[in-house]
């Protein structure tokens, strides 16, 4: 279904920047050469870059009404299985683009080259920064990449649905989620006279029960993914850090369940007579689709767009819905050369399926009012 919109040269460009791009990979809050990359791009199509940390973003066409579009630019702590992917354009700095960025950013590069630099309607194309853990959307709105904007779109690479089709989904898209880290510190002792101890592994133990209790009556994911602590079988533990995630639809209930955990804490301290820290990193809210930009992504794209359900997995592109209208869709990529999941280490994908990313933002252009 690619039309007259788009032009001869895509799939060469797409496959070209996207491989460029891969082959750059840098992680989170240091994509110096990814965004250096990006801004000297755009410079040579005629735009103005600016930039935001190691974010980018440009501005074409005046007036009101400005449409934004969206691509993240980072990649993962993942060094890729070159040996299972036969790349010969492996990223080459120990990360790897296993979650599709370099496929948003190509995409979003070829909507800049084909709009040429002057529009009819007043665009920004933004490249964000630190997606993956950093929460780079935020720095990017506090910075001002939403002054004047008034709908704001992205897509997200999607394994499970198959290339040429567009995944919307109305209300919540992806779930918020909270990353912390519960460090709890004790008395180390013999375990023959544990009453000399404090133990800490017993307390973080507690209060992880006490956690998943509260998870589970409020209908939340809770993981504890990684707890260490203690130096030896017949010591008394001194420390523990156990490493959680919890994510959510409901943001209420998310902070209902933080606090039963710094309840659940203080009580364990007060019996195990330890003393905790509970460390938030990461917090992201859901990502939650406006229903009049689903309408308008369904309207564009006709019988390529299918309906979705909602993923436990997080995106910061919910701040950005946060503060205006807009919708982040899946875009297919499944086939039957390509089917790892996305973060594994032989992720990938045929350049062909992002033309399907490119119709839909030179569609949603044409239809903007």
């Amino acid at each position: 279904m690619y039309n007259e919109i788009m032009d001869d040269a895509s799939l060469e460009y797409l496959t070209v920047t996207r491989r460029k791009l891969h082959r750059l990979a840098e992680p989170s809050g240091r994509e110096y050469n990814t965004s250096r990359f990006i801004a000297d791009e755009l410079a040579r199509l005629g735009y103005k870059p600016k930039f935001i940390e190691t974010g980018v973003y440009c501005d074409v066409g005046k007036g009101a009404s400005r449409l934004a579009f969206r691509a993240d630019i980072d990649a993962l702590p993942i060094t890729e299985n070159v040996a299972a992917t036969g790349a010969d354009f492996a990223a080459e700095n120990g990360c790897m683009h296993a979650c599709g960025h370099d496929g948003h950013t190509a995409n979003l590069m070829n909507v800049a080259r084909i709009v040429g630099g002057k529009s009819d309607v007043p665009l920004r194309f933004i490249f964000q920064y630190g997606e993956e853990g950093v929460g780079g959307s935020r720095v990017m709105i506090d910075g001002g990449v939403l002054d004047g904007v008034d709908e704001i779109y992205a897509l997200h690479l999607s394994p499970e649905l198959g290339e040429g089709k567009v995944g919307y989904c109305y209300g919540a898209m992806f779930a918020g989620c909270v990353e912390f880290d519960v460090g709890i510190d004790g008395i180390a002792s013999h375990c023959a006279v544990p009453e000399k101890g404090a133990n800490a592994v017993h307390a973080a133990i507690e209060a992880a029960a006490a956690a998943f209790a509260s998870a589970d009556k409020n209908g939340l994911l809770l993981n504890l993914g990684k707890i260490t602590g203690g130096a030896a079988r017949n010591i008394v533990a001194d420390k523990s850090l156990s490493e959680y995630t919890l994510r959510f639809y409901d943001s209420a209930k998310s902070e209902s369940v933080m606090l039963d955990i710094e309840r659940a804490l203080i009580a364990a301290d007060d019996k195990y007579h330890t003393s905790h820290r509970l460390t938030t990193h990461t917090v992201y809210p859901p990502v939650v689709n406006h229903a009049l930009c689903v309408d308008k992504v369904r309207a564009v794209m006709g019988e390529a767009a299918v309906a979705t359900a909602p993923k436990n997995t997080a995106e910061d592109f919910s701040n950005y819905l946060l503060e205006r209208p807009g919708c982040m869709v899946w875009l297919g990529i499944g086939s039957d050369g390509h089917t790892s999941p996305l973060h594994s280490d032989t992720f990938g994908f045929d350049e062909r399926a992002l033309l399907t990313g490119t119709e839909l933002f030179l569609r949603l252009i044409a239809s903007h009012k």
